[in-house]
This record gives structure tokens, sequence and C-alpha cells, in this order.
């Protein structure tokens, strides 16, 4: 057999045998992560990382396509002992800029147990994409951390609101017992104007220096109590109070979306976290704000 066909067989051969080069990098496991923020774990499972996740949060709520059949993994939180962390030995810890801050002492130790922190907050709108893509890096997901971002883009255009007529003023609240709001560049905020709504709360200032919840109190809602056609307030951890005491406000009678029963409730995980699930709070504010018309 001439030398060059031998070595060309030999070559298919090994290649047969090892599988081609895209198979050998998808078998390769990712990093092993712990992660300490709801929004982080549903990117993950939707990139199709589940098996890096060794540990998750206690806030989990996503239920997806990517979780059939997935054996969730242990759960942990800022106030477990550091060698529960140690035991899982991760390679990664994920988690936000205020758990570090609260728990110093535990996330000092981990870094120097050798462990990576990636300590992270998307609050505005416009680093929304970047941060699914470092994201997706970390986990060695970049191929499909773009391919999400697409899709998402895609629904987001289709979704969006681009009726006719003047749009209705909105109220977004984030916590309802001190009438406070989101700020004009925060992922909520975008995506009540994305749904058609007109934000009457534009001129809002963050409660502190690079936080998205604002001030604004009921006198200064109240200035504006004509251009109040729908009230929105988030529901969750952050906002934990019924539709009923919402309504049952004595100063918020005034406001035409009181008078009209245009008072709603959003889940805060599908306004507020920086995750595709953005796309149902989005349909669900538009609806709210743009009833679609029976048939």
């Amino acid at each position: 057999m001439a030398p060059k066909l031998f070595a060309a067989l030999a070559l298919a051969l090994a290649f047969l045998l090892a599988g081609p080069p895209w198979a050998q990098a998808a078998e390769k496991p990712g990093p092993k992560i712990i992660s300490l923020y709801a929004a982080d774990t549903e990117i993950l499972l939707r990139l199709g990382a589940r098996d890096s996740l060794v540990g998750v949060s206690r806030q989990e709520t996503y239920s997806g396509p990517e979780t059939d059949g997935w054996q969730r993994p242990p759960e942990f939180s800022i106030h477990d002992d550091v060698e529960k962390f140690l035991a899982a030995a991760p390679d990664y810890v994920l988690l936000r800029p205020m758990h570090r801050s609260a728990s110093p002492a535990l996330f000092e130790t981990l870094e120097k147990a050798g462990i990576k922190l990636w300590a992270r907050q998307c609050s505005e709108a416009k680093d929304l994409y970047d941060f699914w893509l470092e994201l997706g890096a970390l986990a060695g997901r970049e191929t499909e951390a773009k391919a999400m971002i697409e899709a998402f883009k895609a629904r987001i255009d289709t979704l969006t609101y681009r009726g006719p007529g003047p749009k209705p003023g909105v109220f977004l609240e984030s916590i309802h017992k001190e009438v406070k709001t989101f700020t004009p560049d925060s992922i909520p905020a975008w995506l009540l104007t994305l749904a058609g709504g007109q934000n009457v709360a534009t001129d809002s200032e963050p409660t502190r220096p690079g936080q998205v919840i604002a001030n604004y109190g009921p006198e200064r809602l109240l200035e504006k109590a004509d251009r109040i056609d729908v009230f929105i307030s988030q529901e969750g951890p952050m906002n934990k109070v019924d539709l009923a005491t919402i309504k049952d406000r004595k100063i918020y009678s005034v406001l035409p979306a009181f008078k009209n029963g245009r008072v709603y409730r959003v889940p805060e995980e599908l306004i507020s976290r920086p995750s595709p699930s953005l796309a149902e709070g989005l349909a669900l504010l538009k609806d709210m704000i743009h009833p679609p018309t029976a048939p």
C-alpha cells in the first residue's frame, strides 16, 4: 500500500475512533458552579449548562423544558458554613455584590481556597446582553449565549407594542409601603416602555447610588394623579403586599387607575431579574396596559 494512502487511512481511522472535534468539545465537562442568584441559574439552565450546577439558591423559580428530568442540586445561601461550600468543590460561586457585602468573611475564605467568585449586578437594560455573554463565556457556552440573545431579541421585537393612539400613563411600583418605583434606565422601566406605556415617574432617582429602586412618595405621586391611567405593582420578596391592600390605600382613590379598576400586580421575577423570562414579563405588561380586545 502506498505510504500516502496508508497515512490517510490511519488518520481517518483515528478520526472515527476519537470522534469529530466538535463532539469532543461538547463532551468536555464545564466548570463546577454554585449559583446564589436565581437569574444566573435560569440563564445557565437555558444555555444547557445544568450539569455544571453543583449548588443553587433557595429562591429558584424557573421551570422550563431545560429542567425536565433535572436532579436539582443542593441549596446554598450566604448563611451556610464555609465547609459546605468547600465540600462541593466548585470552580465558581456566582453571587450578587450585595451577597458579598453581607458575608465578607465567607467569600474571602472561599477566594483564599482558590474558588473564583463572579459577583455581578445587571439592573439596567443596556447591560443585559453583555451580562448573558459574560456568563455564557464563564460556563463555556458562548455560542449558546449568542443564540439565546438573538432569539430573545426576536421575541421582544414581536411583543413590542406598536399600536396607534396615545400611550396610557403608568406608575410601576417597586415597594408599596414607601411608594417606591424604578429608575428610568432600569430593566422594568424599559419593559414598561416596550409594552406601550408612558412612564409617569421618569423623574425618579435611585434610593442609593447604583440602585434601580427609586424613592417617590405619595405626595409626588399625587401631583401626577390625573396622568396615572394604569397602576402596576411588582409582587415578590421585595414587595410582599396583596392586591386588596393596594386598592384599599385611601390616598390613591383619586387616581384614574383606581377609579377604573386598572390596578394590577406582576411577578417580580418576570420584570426585575435579568433573564430571558423578561419576555414573559413584557407580554403581561402589554396586556395590562393595552388589554386585548375580544374577538
